[in-house]
């Protein structure tokens, strides 16, 4: 399995592959073998099919060259240019949230500036809000830029994948009005210090065959507070890449968050109009984050994201 990563070292970020015995540093054997020795994953996707394809060659028969690691080194593997987040995307979010689902894709931006590592804290101020909330997502990243394209072409446009937290501030997201209704403010809810935790590491999509086979899920300290898969969203992976491409130009290094599954706390919210109900799956609900717990957001075949929540000094 082809997994990059971006490790922080004395000699600052380092872009590495991970495999079975430890990290294989890419731009020392791609010098080696007389390519192109970028140091980065944002450049390396900027390489385009030709690198990647001449890269994958070159680690793959590689022995014995892994250098010692360890998780905690882990940093965000890219910095994406920008972060387009898919609403609305799974039935059971949409049951518990009491929504009806929408006749097309939602969806806001986060601002790059949210994204923070795999093994970073999430910085909480609690005077903007004692609601913080977590979802796990599956993040697509942009390999090729896309522009129209058709559903049928779209898993072509897509370098790979990774997990990502869309951490929200709930009621900042949600404004209760005095008619009985309520609107969204996903600016204010959604972009914040510490928004998007993004990692541990980019699996190339050739190795993930069909994206709708993954498994998604969440634990607070623990306790399992979200379970799902892909093949339960109404819009899968190309309907998400071909409709952004239909809005705007997608280019390379961007990442599309592709919704989440019933479960976050905004699910058991009464204060917030939620509807909660018992799960199937027998997943209990769960209030919000609590000062100094832990979050694991984790996709079955690219790995896991572990944050804790504390208060930001």
């Amino acid at each position: 399995m082809t997994r990059l990563a971006t490790m922080k070292t004395e000699a600052g970020p380092r872009l590495v592959a991970v495999v079975d015995d430890g990290a294989i540093d890419v731009a020392e054997r791609l010098a080696l073998a007389g390519l192109p020795a970028v140091r980065s994953l944002d450049g390396y996707i900027a390489g385009g099919p030709d690198l990647w394809n001449a890269a994958r060659d070159v680690l793959h028969r590689v022995e014995g060259a892994a250098h010692p690691w360890d998780e905690s080194d882990l940093i965000a593997p890219l910095q994406p240019g920008a972060i387009i987040c898919g609403g609305a995307n799974f039935h059971d979010h949409l049951r518990e949230t009491g929504r009806a689902e929408p006749d097309r894709v939602e969806f806001f931006f986060k601002s790059p500036m949210t994204v923070i590592g795999p093994r970073d804290d999430v910085r909480m101020d609690p005077t903007l809000s004692s609601k913080y909330d977590y979802e796990v997502e599956l993040g697509i990243i942009i390999g090729r830029a896309a522009r129209n394209v058709p559903v049928a072409d779209a898993l072509s446009h897509v370098f790979g994948y990774c997990v990502v937290n869309d951490v929200s501030i709930r009621d900042h997201q949600i404004v209760l009005d005095g008619d009985g209704t309520s609107h969204g403010r996903f600016g204010q809810g959604k972009t914040f210090q510490d928004a998007c935790p993004l990692g541990p590491w980019v699996v190339t999509s050739d190795e993930i065959s069909d994206p709708r086979q993954l498994r998604l899920s969440t634990t607070v300290d623990g306790e399992l507070r979200q379970q799902g898969a892909m093949d339960d969203a109404i819009w899968g992976v190309p309907d998400l890449v071909a409709y952004y491409s239909s809005v705007l130009t997608l280019q390379p290094g961007w990442v599309i968050a592709a919704g989440t599954p019933g479960g976050p706390a905004l699910g058991s919210d009464v204060e917030l109009r939620a509807d909660p109900y018992r799960r199937k799956d027998g997943v209990q609900r769960g209030g919000y984050v609590q000062i100094g717990q832990v979050v694991v957001c984790q996709i079955d075949g690219i790995g896991a994201l572990a944050n804790r929540y504390v208060v930001e000094e």
